[in-house]
């Protein structure tokens, strides 16, 4: 692993312990979210009558305000109020970077300075930001020494309390010399006509108040009905960005500063600038994917993505970060980036506003295959499944009679070509529970298409007829997968379960009748991987409910295999595969389980042998 990922890693573990820390001082953050979503909800969904009452509003409180279709429209408009200035400070702007003012301003002549320590650093680096919070997160402290080293010409020892001392001095003298202040803005309350800035460094706050001029760049969901509702995005946002309660500044701003205190004659520009403009970057894509601009730019999905975590920023673009970056970055135009995604969902699942990113994802992938065709590494498996109809170009084991029985057991393409064990074991504790169940012709289910961004219409079509002449109302799988494209894209006529879902009622109720004696295994210390595609607890309850079994909880997370990362990107696959095994490995268990073909396939260069869930079981019941 290289050290701009180790550094990157070691920061996220830092923001995670400290929300794991903080977690108890915030009782009502779960409420708080829940809030937030509502009010983005409605800030969206009524956002054209919340920017007429902002710009009301804003007009009122002193506030010139812009509303620009492009990024070139808003650099022109930053260009005519820079006028003949030379030097321009600037604070953390996401909509700043995806605009590229800076390298703009600099073609002008200009010098731009970045006052946010991370973002300075990054600059002097000329390198993209790695975190929307800790934008240098991926350099360690020697690093960053090495670069200043560089940048002023003198030695820097490679400490903190140094670096950025150094960094602030530059800072401050850079402040005090500018006329003209650049910031972004967390937050636009339509209510108040105010702007919320939040900050840590205090940095912020100088730029807003020790120039003559104040430009705040925002984008179009960046609006609130009121403080109320931003203070409380504030709240959340900083704990899950940072791991903090509250940031150390807010700041809100409703206009110049001014004073009436001589005859009652309004003055502007006192301690602060005479003039403040917003600019108001219209976004693409806020009415055909509304649900993406719930996002307040926390960062906390990318902590926990499997492939964030393995490439970094490379799975972005510019500021544009991780899986929601690149959907908004493909609204225009689709980026090959889309496809690193393993579609685990890890994201939403750890995303205070629940922002179903994987969804459109997946459009974003559909719309790249039909404007650039497949991807190299997922021509040849759709091939196959064109010719064949599954993602293995090889005859499968024969059937046998297809019969007329309450269950259809299918066993999905990698259960039947490259892990047989698992239907072998399948079909083995089905023929102990003594149900009576078919297999049928099947083909692929579809999953590997819709990730690879095709159709399964005609898969579809193949296996409802195939099930309907068994008569079936019950379908099992092995593959969380199969069992999640059925569910999601087939005709909702049957009752889906994975086979641990049977099982585990029929495990129960037959240990309880003392019907079934179970046997010792040498393994009896074991992990659990679930798989991220499986919405069923089932696999842990058996286990926490079979005696004699130590089970060892891990915390969730992603094989790598998923999402058509393991045909089109073997040493991305490879690398997601790698740090889960470690972290399996931590855990002491004896032996990995899980409940999923692919799972099992990716993670069987391990030290502890896996099994599936299916497999285990056979083991102790025979």
């Amino acid at each position: 692993m290289d050290s701009s990922l180790s550094s990157l890693l070691a920061t996220f573990e830092n923001i995670r312990r400290t929300q794991a820390e903080n977690r108890e001082r915030l009782p009502d953050l779960e409420d708080r979210a829940s809030r937030l979503k509502e009010t983005r909800e409605y800030a969206i969904r009524e956002n054209e009558a919340l920017w007429r009452k902002a710009r009301e509003n804003l007009k009122d409180n002193g506030v010139r305000v812009f509303f620009v279709r492009s990024g070139e429209e808003a650099i022109e408009v930053v260009l005519s109020l820079v006028g003949d200035e030379k030097l321009v400070v600037k604070s953390k702007s996401n909509v700043t970077k995806q605009i590229h003012l800076t390298e703009s301003l600099e073609a002008r002549g200009v010098e731009v300075v970045e006052t946010d320590i991370g973002d300075r650093i990054i600059q002097i680096a000329r390198m993209p930001p790695t975190h929307p919070t800790c934008p240098a997160a991926n350099l360690d402290r020697y690093e960053i020494a090495g670069i200043l080293e560089h940048h002023l010409k003198r030695p820097v020892p490679p400490d903190p309390g140094t670096i950025t001392g150094l960094l602030r001095d530059e800072i401050r003298e850079k402040i005090r010399c500018a006329k003209i202040g650049i910031t972004g803005a967390n937050a636009v309350c339509a209510g108040e006509g105010s702007l919320v800035l939040v900050h840590n460094e205090g940095n912020i706050l100088k730029v807003a108040t020790h120039t003559e001029k104040h430009i705040i760049i925002t984008s179009q969901e960046k609006i609130y009905p009121n403080l109320d509702e931003a203070i409380n995005m504030v709240k959340v946002l900083t704990f899950y960005g940072t791991g903090h309660i509250t940031t150390s500044y807010i700041d809100v701003i409703s206009g110049p500063s001014k004073t009436a205190d001589v005859e009652g004659i309004l003055v502007p520009g006192i301690h602060g600038p005479r003039d403040v403009i917003l600019i108001v970057l219209e976004t693409p894509g806020i009415t055909s994917e509304p649900e993406l601009y719930h996002c307040i730019g926390c960062g906390n999905c990318l902590t926990i993505c499997p492939t964030y975590r393995a490439v970094g920023n490379r799975f972005g673009r510019e500021s544009q970060l991780g899986g929601i970056g690149l959907v908004k970055a493909s609204i225009m135009d689709p980026v090959e980036e889309i496809f690193y995604c393993t579609t685990c969902d890890l994201c939403r699942e750890n995303c205070p506003l629940e922002i179903p990113v994987r969804e459109t994802l997946l459009k974003s992938r559909r719309e790249y295959v039909k404007r650039y065709n497949l991807i190299e590494g997922h021509e040849k498996l759709i091939q196959n499944i064109r010719e064949t109809g599954r993602i293995f170009n090889e005859k499968p084991p024969e059937v046998g009679e297809v019969k007329r029985a309450s269950i259809v057991y299918f066993r999905g393409c990698m259960s039947t070509f490259r892990r047989r064990e698992i239907a072998e074991a399948a079909e083995d504790l089905l023929n102990k529970t003594g149900v009576e169940y078919t297999l049928i012709d099947e083909r692929c289910c579809g999953s590997p298409v819709l990730k690879t961004g095709t159709g399964i219409e005609e898969l579809i079509d193949h296996n409802i007829s195939q099930i309907e002449e068994t008569g079936a109302e019950t379908i099992l799988f092995t593959c969380p997968g199969c069992l999640e494209t059925f569910k999601d894209h087939y005709p909702k006529r049957y009752n889906l379960l994975h086979i641990s879902e049977y099982l585990s009622e029929y495990l129960k109720r037959e240990i309880e009748a003392g019907k079934i004696e179970l046997k010792e295994v040498a393994e009896a210390s074991v992990t659990y991987h679930k798989p991220c595609h499986l919405r069923t607890d089932a696999p842990e309850k058996i286990l926490r409910e079979i005696p004699g079994i130590t089970y060892k909880e891990i915390e969730k997370g992603c094989c790598g295999a998923g999402g058509g990362v393991r045909s089109a990107y073997p040493l991305l696959s490879r690398a997601i595969a790698e740090e889960r095994l470690q972290a399996i490995k931590e855990t002491g268990a004896q032996a990995i389980l899980s409940a999923c073909p692919f799972c099992k396939e990716n993670l069987k260069e391990g030290k502890q042998p896996i099994y599936d869930i299916t497999e285990y079981l056979k083991k102790m019941i025979e």
